[in-house]
């Protein structure tokens, strides 16, 4: 029999430990009442319990998996809305930076897309943040 390179050391402390540490003090009768019990328990209440664990594991599974299809769809939902109105608004405002901005429009453009998403960047965690505050 191979043994778990640890297991010398681990008989050591427990060695050790026991002549450090007392036991803790059980009635005489303790040993026969837990074989007792454990024979009262039958293999079926523990294949019942297994059964109920793991459908109770996949409802948990099927819960998740549904947050998570919700989540996926929520996301496409924004991100198609958010598409269309950026194109809208673009189209609307097009003639009129062309207008007032000329040939600096595509840059104008561009530095508004960033700050617009630096700005959701910074401004969802701190929204999650005073959340928290209120919440406490």
């Amino acid at each position: 029999m191979t043994e778990h390179p640890t297991s010398r050391l681990d008989h050591a402390l427990d060695e050790a430990l026991s002549r450090t540490l007392s036991g803790p003090q059980v009635p005489q009768t303790f040993r026969a009442r837990l074989n007792a019990a454990l024979s009262r328990t039958t293999e079926t209440d523990l294949l019942s319990l297994r059964e109920r664990m793991e459908r109770e594991r996949r409802q948990q599974l099927e819960d998740l998996e549904a947050h998570y299809v919700r989540v996926r769809r929520g996301t496409l939902g924004t991100l198609i809305g958010v598409a269309f109105a950026a194109g809208a608004t673009t189209a609307i405002a097009m003639p009129w930076l062309r207008a007032n901005l000329g040939a600096y429009t595509p840059v104008a453009i561009t530095w508004g897309a960033v700050a617009l998403g630096l700005g959701i960047v910074f401004f969802e965690p701190l929204r999650a943040l005073v959340r928290r505050w209120s919440d406490a």
